[in-house]
């Protein structure tokens, strides 16, 4: 069926070049750098600024407080001012957002610190207000599980309901670094490790694949395009999706089963009878499954053994087609993964037993209340169906049937409606790539790692990426086990035309004191943490300026290599 275009203006652009409001918001920047170097003692006429980024890691919750602390710290020293790009995965993104609300937080960095604790120390999560939020979002056709992940999860954490829009953020004076959203494209990370185009980036103005050169303004990701116009609008996703969307799956599974079937399936209060007269047991099917995933529900909140109610289940369901899944859950529990796999298993399996039991028949049996409850949780299909199908980042693809097809861009891209974007730390968790955009031209990267598993693991991954594609990297040398598990606080990789990479473990020996005080702070601040006590929030904070503040003057030289190294590529070349 043919469509029919509702505006003929130009969203979309192909090419491998920065876009107008970037290269304009970066003009300005460079006054402000200049101005800053200078302060440092370090010359720098203003077409030679060197663009500078920081790099935020994922890491959930504690990457979201560490970077904080980072920024901090670096305006302390007189730093902040110099960096072009502030670039973030995962928990890292959760900070820069929050910042960005401020359009004037970098000149006074402590106070949005001060701010930004307070918020996560509020107590003010309302599972109404998640509810209204979802329903909301189901009326969209590309409603996914990040929709339910970033209302449930992501709103639970950061304490806020950022219903912003990325695109009508304004800093007129660009009185802060340029910032940088990555997500991952999944149809991308499929065919292979390393592919160019599995990077997705987010700014204030366009979205889009750095590596193809394809790009769409932010304000319509998620229209729906066809042969490069588009024909339906739809609004701009908020900053709530996109800290949904850029948040690492598989080590926060934990939570988001907790958070989803609290406010999903959350019954009237423990001391209610379930039935309509007083003491009475109905026996019926219906009210046998309700208790049994009252008991589940119970039990998968206080990690208490599920076994037993599966078992209660699998006899209830005896002779059904549910009555396999019971089986089949149950195996998996024998399995030698079961670390790996009991997170979902029983929250999948909660979700699956709740929508294929019930009906909308009426409970005679129970009150009304009761009853009424378990109508609320009838009506999530939407939901359940987007949990148990594990739908991610569903957006309408913009380069859909796009006409422009000498520019190499692959034909699944053209081809498929809609894409599906997931948080950038499914394929490295520090957003190289998106800084080392050739038209970017960054000469010095701050790469602060936040990451729970080794530390050198984006740096070395982010190596073999390059390496793949061609992309001027430094050489990584080997790191040994025992640096892994202990390392400094500051390395720095250089090579012959490459960009610098000064490198920061979150905890180390320099501020930690040692191996066994290392172990002790990743224990204490895992990935699966979704809260923290305020002076653990502050002994967080304070490892994340240390790591600033001690390698103050290393940075410093740095900035001046990457100046010298600016003049030489802008003189010109005598005949």
């Amino acid at each position: 069926m043919e469509t029919t275009p509702i505006e003929n203006a130009s969203y979309i652009r192909v090419a491998h070049t920065l876009c107008e409001g970037e290269s304009k918001a970066i003009e300005k920047r460079k006054l402000k750098i200049q101005k800053a170097l200078s302060s440092l003692q370090i010359t720098c006429d203003g077409d030679r600024v060197p663009p500078i980024a920081v790099l935020g890691s994922g890491g959930g919750l504690r990457a979201m407080v560490a970077l904080m602390g980072t920024l901090t710290e670096l305006g302390a020293q007189n730093l902040l001012d110099t960096i072009m790009y502030l670039c973030g995965v995962s928990g890292s993104t959760w900070c820069m957002s929050s910042l960005y609300h401020d359009p004037q937080w970098s000149s006074h960095v402590e106070e949005a610190e001060t701010k930004m604790v307070e918020t996560l120390n509020m107590d003010n999560f309302s599972f109404l207000k998640m509810r209204q939020k979802i329903n909301e979002s189901t009326e969209d056709e590309k409603f996914s599980l990040t929709d339910v992940w970033a209302a449930g999860v992501v709103y639970k954490i950061v304490k806020e309901m950022d219903d912003r829009k990325l695109s009508k953020e304004e800093d007129v004076d660009m009185t802060n670094p340029y910032p940088i959203y990555a997500a991952v494209d999944k149809s991308q990370m499929k065919k292979e490790k390393h592919n160019k185009g599995i990077w997705f980036e987010i700014t204030r103005h366009e979205a889009g694949y750095p590596e193809y050169g394809a790009f769409v303004d932010t304000s319509v990701l998620g229209s729906q395009f066809s042969g490069g116009n588009k024909i339906k609008h739809k609004d701009e996703m908020d900053i709530l999706y996109l800290q949904g969307l850029c948040l690492f799956l598989l080590e926060t599974l934990c939570p988001l089963k907790q958070f989803i079937s609290l406010s999903y399936y959350r019954m009237p209060e423990a001391n209610l009878s379930l039935f309509s007269s007083p003491g009475e047991q109905c026996n019926c099917k219906r009210c046998s499954t309700l208790l049994c995933l009252l008991d589940l529900h119970e039990n998968l909140y206080c990690d208490k053994d599920c076994k037993p109610i599966l078992n209660s289940l699998k006899i209830i369901f005896k002779g059904t087609i549910s009555h396999s899944y019971m089986v089949m859950m149950i195996d998996i529990l024998h399995t030698a993964d079961i670390q790996k796999s009991e997170n979902n298993v029983y929250f999948l399996l909660y979700i699956l037993l709740l929508k294929t039991t019930f009906s909308s028949q009426s409970y005679v049996c129970m009150k009304s209340s009761t009853a009424e409850t378990v109508s609320t949780c009838l009506s999530c299909n939407e939901e359940t169906q987007a949990s148990f199908s594990w739908t991610w980042g569903s957006r309408y693809n913009f380069l859909y049937k796009h006409p422009n097809t000498d520019n190499g861009l692959p034909s699944e891209l053209l081809s498929e409606d809609t894409i599906y974007l997931l948080d950038a730390g499914l394929s490295i968790n520090s957003a190289y790539p998106l800084v080392l955009r050739r038209d970017r031209g960054v000469q010095l990267i701050l790469s602060f790692d936040f990451s729970a598993r080794d530390p050198f693991l984006t740096v070395t991954e982010t190596a073999e990426y390059c390496e793949k594609n061609n992309i001027p990297f430094p050489p990584i040398p080997p790191v040994s086990k025992e640096e892994k598990n202990c390392p400094s606080s500051c390395y720095i990789f250089q090579g012959e035309n490459t960009p610098t990479v000064m490198h920061f473990p979150l905890f180390n020996k320099n501020n930690c004191g040692g191996e066994e005080k290392v172990k002790e702070m990743r224990k204490t601040y895992t990935t699966s943490n979704t809260s923290y006590s305020k002076q653990e929030l502050q002994d967080l904070l304070k490892a994340a300026k240390e790591n600033v503040r001690i390698n103050r003057d290393k940075i410093t030289a740095k900035m001046q290599n990457a100046v010298d190294t600016e003049r030489k590529k802008k003189q010109p070349v005598i005949q």
